[in-house]
Protein backbone atom coordinates (compact mmCIF):
# COMPACT_ATOMS: atom_id res chain seq x y z
CA UNK A 1 0.00 0.00 0.00
CA UNK A 2 1.32 3.47 -0.89
CA UNK A 3 0.22 5.22 2.28
CA UNK A 4 0.72 3.00 5.35
CA UNK A 5 -0.23 5.84 7.72
CA UNK A 6 -3.63 6.18 6.04
CA UNK A 7 -4.14 2.41 6.29
CA UNK A 8 -3.22 2.47 9.99
CA UNK A 9 -5.57 5.41 10.58
CA UNK A 10 -8.38 3.59 8.81
CA UNK A 11 -7.90 0.47 10.96
CA UNK A 12 -7.80 2.51 14.17
CA UNK A 13 -10.95 4.40 13.27
CA UNK A 14 -12.69 1.13 12.37
CA UNK A 15 -11.85 -0.14 15.85
CA UNK A 16 -13.52 2.95 17.36
CA UNK A 17 -15.04 2.24 20.74
CA UNK A 18 -15.45 -1.45 19.98
CA UNK A 19 -12.97 -2.61 22.61
CA UNK A 20 -14.43 -5.12 25.04
CA UNK A 21 -14.40 -3.88 28.62
CA UNK A 22 -16.24 -4.64 31.83
CA UNK A 23 -16.39 -0.88 32.47
CA UNK A 24 -19.51 0.85 31.18
CA UNK A 25 -18.43 3.42 28.57
CA UNK A 26 -20.02 6.51 27.08
CA UNK A 27 -19.53 7.20 23.38
CA UNK A 28 -16.32 8.79 22.09
CA UNK A 29 -16.37 12.52 21.41
CA UNK A 30 -14.92 13.24 17.96
CA UNK A 31 -16.47 16.67 17.30
CA UNK A 32 -13.34 18.73 16.70
CA UNK A 33 -10.36 18.68 14.40
CA UNK A 34 -7.92 19.97 17.00
CA UNK A 35 -9.36 18.59 20.25
CA UNK A 36 -10.62 15.16 21.33
CA UNK A 37 -12.15 13.55 24.38
CA UNK A 38 -10.92 9.98 24.70
CA UNK A 39 -11.60 7.24 27.23
CA UNK A 40 -10.46 3.64 27.68
CA UNK A 41 -11.14 1.68 24.50
CA UNK A 42 -11.76 4.71 22.26
CA UNK A 43 -9.77 5.91 19.29
CA UNK A 44 -9.57 9.47 18.03
CA UNK A 45 -8.18 11.52 15.17
CA UNK A 46 -7.05 15.12 14.94
CA UNK A 47 -6.61 16.67 11.49
CA UNK A 48 -4.64 19.60 12.90
CA UNK A 49 -1.82 19.86 15.37
CA UNK A 50 -1.37 20.42 18.21
CA UNK A 51 -4.28 18.28 19.37
CA UNK A 52 -5.64 18.95 22.86
CA UNK A 53 -6.44 15.64 24.57
CA UNK A 54 -9.01 15.33 27.33
CA UNK A 55 -9.52 11.90 28.86
CA UNK A 56 -12.79 10.79 30.49
CA UNK A 57 -12.30 8.29 33.29
CA UNK A 58 -14.87 5.52 33.85
CA UNK A 59 -17.61 6.19 36.40
CA UNK A 60 -17.26 4.68 39.85
CA UNK A 61 -15.31 5.01 43.08
CA UNK A 62 -11.93 3.81 41.78
CA UNK A 63 -8.93 6.02 41.12
CA UNK A 64 -7.19 5.77 37.75
CA UNK A 65 -3.78 6.49 36.25
CA UNK A 66 -3.30 7.27 32.55
CA UNK A 67 0.13 6.72 30.99
CA UNK A 68 1.68 6.56 27.54
CA UNK A 69 3.43 3.34 28.54
CA UNK A 70 6.37 5.21 30.08
CA UNK A 71 5.20 8.42 31.76
CA UNK A 72 2.17 9.26 33.90
CA UNK A 73 0.01 11.72 31.96
CA UNK A 74 -2.77 12.08 34.53
CA UNK A 75 -4.43 10.65 37.62
CA UNK A 76 -7.98 11.06 38.87
CA UNK A 77 -11.14 9.59 40.34
CA UNK A 78 -13.93 7.84 38.48
CA UNK A 79 -16.11 10.15 36.38
CA UNK A 80 -13.49 12.91 36.08
CA UNK A 81 -12.25 14.28 32.76
CA UNK A 82 -8.51 14.97 32.72
CA UNK A 83 -6.57 17.26 30.39
CA UNK A 84 -3.56 15.18 29.30
CA UNK A 85 -1.88 17.87 27.21
CA UNK A 86 -1.36 18.76 23.57
CA UNK A 87 -0.05 16.17 21.15
CA UNK A 88 1.68 16.62 17.81
CA UNK A 89 2.02 14.62 14.61
CA UNK A 90 2.05 10.87 15.06
CA UNK A 91 0.28 7.95 16.65
CA UNK A 92 -0.21 7.97 20.42
CA UNK A 93 -1.57 5.42 22.89
CA UNK A 94 -3.05 5.93 26.33
CA UNK A 95 -3.02 3.15 28.93
CA UNK A 96 -5.38 3.33 31.90
CA UNK A 97 -4.97 1.33 35.10
CA UNK A 98 -7.27 1.35 38.11
CA UNK A 99 -6.19 1.47 41.74
CA UNK A 100 -5.93 -2.33 41.89
CA UNK A 101 -3.49 -2.36 38.94
CA UNK A 102 -5.95 -3.73 36.40
CA UNK A 103 -5.33 -2.32 32.92
CA UNK A 104 -8.38 -1.16 30.96
CA UNK A 105 -8.71 -1.09 27.17
CA UNK A 106 -6.11 1.06 25.38
CA UNK A 107 -7.12 4.35 23.75
CA UNK A 108 -5.39 5.48 20.54
CA UNK A 109 -4.93 8.87 18.90
CA UNK A 110 -3.64 9.77 15.44
CA UNK A 111 -2.61 13.38 14.77
CA UNK A 112 -1.96 14.50 11.19
CA UNK A 113 -1.92 17.70 9.21
CA UNK A 114 -0.21 21.03 9.44
CA UNK A 115 0.21 23.13 12.55
CA UNK A 116 -2.54 25.66 13.07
Amino acid sequence: MRHPIIALLFLILLAGCGGQSAVKQASCDRRNFDEVVLQPGCSGYCAQQPCAVNFRLPDGDATYRVTDGHFVLGEGSGGETLFLGSFWLGSHRFLTTDSSGKQLATAHLVVSGDPM
